[in-house]
């Protein structure tokens, strides 16, 4: 059967449709191992970064377009079908299912001399998704997460990243296990914290480093003050108006970019 030929998924009664909304819920998702993406360029990020793909939900005048990108995996499916198992409520024509690909410190690949970011107890997925997009932009080697309380590979991480959460590298673990990882690959550390008397613009941020950021309700966690034995030095943004802080994706890109330009 060709592309063309696929009967159109026109029920929300059908199996496939009914799998589908069911893991817009992230826990049945995760348990099932899938990344489910909404849109043409976070699918097309998501293929290209080596993603397996078990199918394509296109609108059926968009058929031809899909299998340009997917090749023969595609299912057309009506605007009803489209709205349904879409995330939010403007469809945008285009909804991929890929496996949910390994993201883990002992899969994670570094360059020599790696800049990293870790993102530590972040809860906001949107948040999570703006930083993978600044890390994008900057040229950082890999994010990871530490005791993050918010799915990677969540609508609106995904959303805000443009696709990046598909193409940076990045791994998910506890910050005990970060730690680890970090010294024993002599990756030096740098916290951002608001009361820090390093300024940013004095500060040595050539790699092989890490620099960590917390939430910004509660700020960077007491465990990051040291590895071991070792204290962790911290850096601040020097901020001129009243407020003392910026939101963390505006953060990691002032933070990555001095970094990038340093490096380079």
């Amino acid at each position: 059967m060709s592309r063309n030929d696929r009967p159109i998924l026109q029920s929300a009664a059908n199996p496939t449709v009914r799998r589908l909304v069911r893991m817009r819920d992230n826990r049945s998702r995760r348990k099932a191992q899938r990344v489910i993406v909404d849109g043409w360029r976070e699918s097309q990020r998501a293929s290209e970064a080596g993603l397996e793909l078990i199918a394509a939900y296109v609108l059926e005048e968009d058929v031809d377009r899909a299998g340009n990108i997917f090749g023969s995996a595609i299912q057309p499916v009506s605007a009803s079908v489209m709205q349904k198992i879409s995330f939010g409520q403007s469809p945008r024509g285009l909804v991929t299912e890929f496996i949910q690909p390994v993201r883990t410190l002992d899969a994670l690949v570094l360059p020599p001399s790696p800049l990293l970011l870790v993102l530590d107890g972040i809860e906001k997925p949107g948040n999570i998704g703006a930083v993978f997009r600044c890390a994008d932009g900057a040229g950082i080697d890999a994010v990871v997460l530490s005791d993050c309380r918010c799915d990677l590979f969540n609508p609106n991480a995904i959303r805000s990243s443009l696709g990046a959460v598909f193409s940076t590298p990045a791994a998910i673990d506890s910050a005990e296990n970060v730690q680890a990882f970090l010294d024993s690959h002599s990756i030096r550390v740098i916290a951002a914290r608001v009361e820090s008397s390093s300024d940013l613009w004095q500060t040595d941020l050539m790699p092989p480093l890490a620099i960590v950021l917390g939430s910004e309700a509660d700020g960077l966690a007491a465990r990051w003050q040291a590895i071991g034995e070792n204290p962790i030095p911290g850096v601040r943004i020097p901020m001129n108006g009243q407020v003392d802080s910026l939101n963390i994706s505006v953060s990691a890109a002032v933070l990555s970019f001095e970094a990038a330009r340093q490096r380079r």
